[in-house]
């Protein structure tokens, strides 16, 4: 169990032979103890920001792309977020259904789907799912693009499903798909692809003997591989690109090749999207937030918090200016820090050699 802010600070105080901290008194610490507190939450920062590529800070983002707009926001993948990784972006095709994953349990009405002739109800069979007894869940999807070839990926399990797609106008349907999925009780898993020939069209899935049948992804998207993108610098960008993007030619939009930033910390596209049938994927790391009450925990995983307590010491000791005991907590850290790279990142030409 990875420690609190309070194990942190009271384990340096310890070392100190300083009064240590409560629960109660935490808040309203004074002297060296607040002094420790911030020198805790100085050694986590230089912990995360010694090396770029902490798999403790790495996280998957997306952004949904928006036809004739180039230019998106850092702000909006993280408050913490230290930088992007722009060698690993890909464009790939957006998914329209809503609440494919089936997120919520608990309730008999779920986002995204209406019902005919019975109702659905949300459950945590495989994890959060859709059940369908004598029941039928529609979603209709728009802004297909007629002509261009879909993907619908489904996973089920229980019972016998029909599982049809077709058109949808007006409140009419017109089914163009039908496709039995025998469960038998087993997981399944099945792709179906089709042509729109409708902006519009309808997903439904339909349980008519009376058993128990349930959804457990839904998801539809352009049959497209991903798209990787090439990264440019702003001044590559501004040299080979930006007039053509300035003048804004829709005719001239497409599916973007290349990925830049600017100044601003924007994300950009080139050329501009001519769709909005598209999500940008990256991986991207993100930087510590400071620890403010006394029952936070940092990202660092527990069994590397000794590099933690071992570098907030050599701050107290400095303060102090006991800098023989000061060397002693730096070798501590210096040495424990890499062995932790060694051991997350496989970078053994941080050890020397001996």
């Amino acid at each position: 169990m990875a420690s609190t802010y309070l194990q942190l600070v009271n384990e340096v105080l310890r070392d100190m032979n300083e009064v240590e901290l409560t629960t109660a008194t935490f808040g309203a610490s004074r002297g060296v103890q607040t002094t420790v507190k911030d020198y805790v939450n100085r050694a986590i920062a230089d912990i995360i920001n010694s090396d770029l590529n902490w798999p403790f800070t790495h996280a998957k983002g997306s952004i949904d792309v928006i036809a004739g707009k180039s230019l998106y926001s850092h702000a909006s993948i993280a408050t913490t977020l230290k930088y992007v990784d722009y060698d690993n972006m890909f464009l790939q095709p957006k998914n329209y259904i809503t609440n494919g994953t089936y997120e919520v349990s608990g309730s008999s009405s779920i986002a995204g789907w209406t019902t005919v002739g019975g109702t659905p109800a949300a459950s945590t069979k495989f994890g959060n799912t859709l059940l369908l007894t004598s029941a039928e869940a529609t979603q209709e999807v728009s802004d297909l693009i007629v002509g261009r070839s879909y993907i619908l990926l489904t996973q089920t399990s229980g019972a016998t499903l029909t599982l049809e797609i077709g058109t949808s106008a007006g409140g009419a349907q017109t089914k163009t798909n039908t496709l039995t999925i025998a469960n038998a009780n087993e997981v399944s898993l099945t792709e179906t692809a089709f042509t729109a020939t409708a902006t519009t069209h309808f997903v439904s899935f339909t349980e008519a003997a009376g058993d128990a049948a349930f959804v457990k992804l839904v998801e539809l998207s352009e049959n497209l591989t991903p798209i990787p993108l090439k990264y440019l610098s702003y001044e590559e960008y501004t040299e080979r690109f930006r007039e053509r993007d300035s003048r804004a030619d829709t005719n001239k939009f497409n599916d973007p090749e290349f990925v830049y930033t600017t100044y601003n910390d924007e994300i950009g596209l080139t050329p501009i999207p001519d769709t909005s049938n598209r999500t940008l994927e990256f991986d991207y790391y993100v930087t510590n937030t400071a620890l403010s009450a006394a029952t936070d925990t940092s990202i660092i995983p527990t069994r590397f918090e000794p590099v933690i307590v071992s570098r907030a010491k050599y701050y107290t000791y400095m303060f102090r200016s006991d800098t023989q005991t000061a060397q002693f907590a730096l070798k501590e850290y210096e040495d424990s820090l890499k062995r932790m790279r060694v051991e997350l990142l496989n970078r053994k030409d941080y050890m020397r050699a001996v």
